[in-house]
């Protein structure tokens, strides 16, 4: 099977979308009978045994003419197959789609902008799905009632456990001396706001402004370039917010030497840093909100993600050492099942179904109809 993969997302961002594509694309190279291709658009990471071929970056203005340059090199390549790492799609070859989360439609977005049109365009065009979570599943037929449940499978994010592994406690020491991390820290990893606030990392901050008896710093890693000077006015004295850039190394670090990841998002379609920090030896705090309780188990504190009085409690709690013991215990025992090549093998599966959904003559027709559309508005694209 020759698969056609469209790099897009490592041209768009470096989050955790890009770290999904990043570790399953080698290992469904390594699948038998399996050839990939990717469309290098820029930034893409090194990936063993794929051939890149250099192609033009993506613009969402004019996404229907990047469908008929798609199709053109999908005709030229022979590919058997398409998948984007987001959703750009070409005319008439079967494909299938991950999705990764249905923030946009959960918090209501607005889908009059160009790119999340293109998602519900990525939606309608692919035949099979491949879902990072039973609540990503479940949302995605909520609002895509038409998609028949049995072309919808779910595979769970996996994780790189050589990277993100118990680390002694000399390598710690040395992390917290080069970021200066010499008081007891709380980490937040990742976005802090987003669109509607749904991160809500602003409740870490408003439990930290009364935390008696937590003499402790926050660290952030990652995210919007600045924390709002706002969200530090009111800290108790003496507590200092440090924001930083890691390497995954260090980003293993800097979970092992935490207090606890607190991650009060209000949804996720998956929530890698918990994972990555259960892995790295740190207690988690989150919610049970979209997939988080779904993926923390019996593995974290959970809490509302609504109430400031009991996360404070949570980061109190977990200090304690037989709490802290538990989690960590927990933690370790409940990432062992998650694995990239999990999600590789399935998206593989997924393909093939759609390989074969593409003989069909329902599926031809489709495609033929979708090709007559969108050629229609690439040539309206430009009048607009």
């Amino acid at each position: 099977m020759k698969i056609v993969v469209d790099g897009v997302f490592f041209q768009l961002a470096s989050t955790g979308i890009y770290r999904v594509w990043a570790s399953i694309l080698p290992l469904m190279a390594r699948l038998p009978d399996t050839e990939i291709v990717l469309l290098d658009r820029g930034k893409s990471p090194p990936l063993p045994g794929i051939r890149k071929i250099e192609f033009p970056r993506y613009t969402w203005n004019s996404s229907a003419a990047d469908s008929r340059l798609l199709e053109m090199f999908c005709e030229d390549a022979g590919a058997d197959v398409f998948v984007s790492t987001y959703y750009t799609t070409p005319l008439t070859v079967p494909s299938a789609l991950i999705i990764h989360d249905m923030i946009p439609e959960v918090f209501k977005f607005d889908f009059s902008g160009r790119g999340w049109m293109e998602k519900e365009i990525a939606i309608a065009y692919a035949s099979r799905f491949i879902c990072v979570s039973e609540n990503t599943r479940s949302d995605l037929l909520k609002f895509y009632p038409d998609i028949p449940e049995e072309r919808v499978a779910i595979a769970h994010c996996g994780l790189d456990k050589a990277n993100f592994r118990v680390r002694d406690a000399a390598e710690i020491a040395a992390f917290r001396a080069r970021y200066g991390l010499d008081r007891p820290y709380f980490i937040h990893v990742g976005s802090r706001e987003q669109t509607h606030g749904y991160k809500n990392a602003v409740l870490m901050f408003k439990a930290m402004q009364n935390l008696p008896g937590v003499d402790a710093d926050i660290l952030c890693v990652g995210g919007e370039p600045k924390v709002p000077a706002e969200w530090c006015e009111d800290l108790q004295p003496g507590t200092r917010v440090h924001h930083v850039h890691l390497t995954d190394d260090e980003l293993c670090l800097a979970y092992a030497g935490a207090e606890a990841l607190v991650f009060p998002s209000l949804y996720e379609g998956f929530g890698m840093p918990l994972t990555e920090a259960m892995s790295s030896g740190c207690p988690v705090i989150t919610t049970e909100l979209g997939s988080l309780g779904e993926v923390a188990g019996d593995a974290a504190l959970l809490i509302s993600g609504k109430d400031v009085r009991e996360l404070r409690e949570a980061m109190r709690n977990v200090r304690d050492p037989a709490t802290r013991e538990r989690l960590i215990a927990a933690g370790f025992r409940r990432v062992a099942s998650f694995d990239w090549d999990v999600l590789a093998r399935a998206v593989h599966t997924q393909l093939q179904n759609a390989l074969e959904d593409g003989k069909t003559a329902e599926s031809q027709a489709f495609h033929a109809e979708w090709r007559r559309v969108r050629l229609i508005q690439e040539a309206v694209d430009p009048l607009l």
